[in-house]
């Protein structure tokens, strides 16, 4: 017994060092467990965007002049063999109407209010060549004028969710993950075009971030994490293939901002602006008490407020046990009678998710 308690002993000490330092340890089992509970949530997202995608296509989403320049969304098929068909790989936008005239883009300007005049946008690419397992439907949104389509992995173990990001401007970077450890960038071609990976070592998967300018005014960026080797994220991003999928969005409208663009559509929000900026922004809350003088807003009732940054318009919607806030900047002058006219077109549409 002596013999082998000395052997233990012994074999403990050589090997202490390679134990997992406690620092950051238990860190990293949360992070592993907060991406779990994000892909239970974003598949449920998923599975409800794809069931409403043929409805989502059929609508006109107003974007007066401009709406447009948006890109569109797709869905990855088996890696080397022609995609077969599928519901949302196929589909093109809607007919664009002729664009109503263009508000100032800066400085006081009167809001008017025309019929929507414009398709939603759509994403413009779907992955051919995907990771192990393949990828399930994509999940869309546009915020700030990018859009973004996440696609996950169904293979939880062998396989890497990516997301696809399309916009006008260069990625900027600027979120925590992009800055969370050192950062690696090395150059690289995709799709006939300089390119730059960019690699962020950080526990327990390394961040990959494919970038590059597909065209003038469209930087397409591709990430994903070291589940995939360095060629693997390029071959990916240099088989994309063309897509028009529309963005889910949470409101149909009656009237729009006259030469807006949707800048924002989120499940919870939509924004109108001029090129770069929101100036009309639309929320679906949970819902809360009205407090003060009531008006009218279509079949509902309302609070409006004006205060030195703007107007907004709170309306409980009864029917969706949620509350609706219409804000319009002070830029922007609006009256009264107008502000609960546009808010009385807005529609809440079965994909709205209210915004706790």
């Amino acid at each position: 017994m002596t013999d082998v308690d000395g052997l233990l002993r012994g074999a403990l000490r050589r090997h202490a060092e390679d134990a997992p330092a406690a620092t950051g340890l238990l860190d990293a089992v949360h992070d592993r467990s907060r991406r779990l509970v994000r892909r239970r949530r974003r598949r449920t997202a998923a599975v409800c965007a794809c069931a409403l995608v043929a409805v989502v296509a059929a609508l006109v989403v107003a974007v007066p002049a401009g709406g447009g320049r948006h890109a569109s969304t797709a869905h990855p098929p088996s890696p080397g063999a022609t995609p077969p068909a599928s519901p949302w790989s196929s589909i093109a936008p809607p007919t664009v109407a002729a664009p109503p005239p263009a508000a100032p883009a800066s400085g006081d300007a009167t809001l008017r209010l025309v019929p929507p005049g414009a398709a939603a946008p759509v994403f413009p690419f779907r992955p051919v060549v995907t990771p192990s397992g393949g990828l399930a439907d994509p999940v869309v949104t546009l915020t700030g004028g990018e859009l973004s389509a996440y696609f996950e992995a169904h293979d939880g173990v062998h396989g890497a969710d990516v997301t696809i990001r399309v916009g006008p401007r260069r990625p900027a970077f600027d979120e925590p993950a992009d800055r969370a450890g050192p950062v690696r960038e090395t150059p690289q071609q995709v799709r006939g075009h300089v390119a730059t990976l960019r690699t962020v070592t950080i526990a327990p998967a390394n961040r990959l971030s494919l970038y590059w300018l597909e065209k003038p005014g469209q930087w397409v960026r591709v990430d994903t994490d070291d589940t995939l080797t360095d060629a693997e994220v390029v071959r990916l991003a240099d088989a994309l293939a063309p897509a028009a999928v529309p963005v889910p969005t949470p409101f149909r409208f009656d009237l729009v901002p006259a030469g807006m663009d949707l800048d924002t559509s989120t499940p919870s929000a939509m924004a109108f602006g001029p090129p770069g900026g929101s100036a009309v922004t639309c929320r679906l809350l949970a819902a809360q008490s009205l407090t003060g003088a009531t008006v009218p807003v279509g079949p509902y009732r309302g609070t409006l407020r004006r205060v030195d940054s703007g107007a907004t318009l709170t309306v409980a919607r009864t029917d969706r046990d949620a509350t609706l806030v219409v804000q319009v900047p002070a830029r922007y002058s609006v009256t009264d009678a107008d502000l609960i006219r546009f808010a009385a077109g807005v529609h809440v549409t079965d994909s709205a998710e209210p915004a706790s």
